[in-house]
């Protein structure tokens, strides 16, 4: 979408009450950056000559999610964690019927870039331990000391049923699968039932944690963003989702990403196939209903589109590490992948 220009003095508005500047202020420059489940847009604020570049957050809808992914960057600022100061937040625009947020814009380019260019082996490797090495850093993370006791966050009771956290995971998935009767991923959803592994401790989740979601700085140093799906879980869960993101594109990660954490964090990781498969079976029934029914999740022109172009090469990864982690080959998504 377009900024549009009661929008913009909307966005003035409620920064010139972060900011009180003493002089009439501007917005500009906007340029939209790609997302998936947000539209996210790289903007300046003006006030005479002094500006300062920030980041807008558009949610899909009027939602909580604007809150809270401001009220996650404000306490882990606070902690030291590195992730974007949070500016404001509304959970509903008085211009557009959507939430959003402001933070600052962090210097630097996307981890991913950063990595997969034609750089030596030697910074290649040196870019996955930083990655692997922040990660242990959010799971390392003391959240029963920490977490405000105003942030609601939801704790999987792992000590009543130690499958709760891979129970709750495949819970959604599984009711829109069987409700939509997705015959293609009911095997695959039956597999992680019968394979479920406990989760005996819990750690603070990112809940997204890939290179696309990682910026590095001019001086090398690594800043998180895109908090919004926070969680306390098992820390096998993110590892995964990391491990599974980076291999798709092109480089199996697995032996190397799963070494180094060992390494770093000085826990056993065990299952973490199983895991990977888990971590990206939310991702399939998107995949699935983007390419094929997009009613299923409520798939937007903008999704599809990007499913069939940007995500193409992830979504085949996908169907490929399914068949071979758990024998099932998922016939009609592979079918719809190949008309793009």
């Amino acid at each position: 979408m377009e900024i549009e220009k009661d929008f913009e003095q909307e966005i003035i508005d409620c920064l010139d009450s972060v900011f009180s500047p003493s002089y009439s202020a501007k917005v500009g420059d906007f340029q939209k950056l790609e997302g998936a489940d947000t539209e996210t847009f790289s903007f300046t604020y003006f006030v005479r000559d002094k500006t300062t570049p920030l980041i807008l957050r558009l949610y899909r809808k009027i939602s909580n999610r604007s809150e809270r992914e401001f009220r996650t960057l404000e306490m882990l600022s606070k902690v030291g964690l590195s992730v974007p100061k949070p500016y404001l937040w509304k959970k509903q625009s008085r211009v557009i019927s959507r939430s959003f947020l402001i933070m600052e814009k962090i210097p630097g380019e996307l981890l991913a870039d950063y990595i997969f260019r034609s750089i030596s082996t030697f910074q290649r490797m040196h870019g996955f331990h930083q990655f692997i090495q922040q990660l242990v850093d959010i799971h390392s993370f003391d959240w029963k000391l920490n977490l405000d006791s105003g942030f609601h966050i939801n704790k999987p009771d792992i000590e009543s049923n130690p499958y709760i956290y891979t129970e709750n995971l495949i819970r959604f998935p599984k009711e829109m699968i069987f409700q939509h009767n997705i015959n293609d991923l009911k095997p695959l959803v039956k597999w992680c039932e019968a394979n479920k592994v406990k989760t005996e401790n819990l750690s603070l989740l990112h809940g997204d944690y890939h290179m696309n979601n990682i910026i590095i700085t001019p001086k090398k140093k690594l800043v998180v963003i895109d908090w919004a799906d926070i969680k306390l879980g098992d820390f096998r869960h993110d590892l995964a989702f990391a491990i599974v993101a980076t291999s798709s594109a092109g480089e199996d990660v697995l032996d190397t990403f799963t070494s180094l954490y060992q390494e770093f964090s000085r826990l056993q990781v065990t299952d973490i196939e199983f895991f990977m498969v888990l971590s990206v079976l939310h991702n399939l029934l998107r995949c699935y209903s983007a390419l094929v029914h997009p009613h299923i999740t409520g798939e937007t022109e903008l999704t599809k589109k990007m499913f069939f172009d940007t995500y193409h090469t992830y979504t085949t990864y996908l169907t490929t590490i399914v068949k071979q982690i758990t024998g099932i080959q998922l016939s009609v998504l592979e079918k719809a992948l190949k008309k793009r």
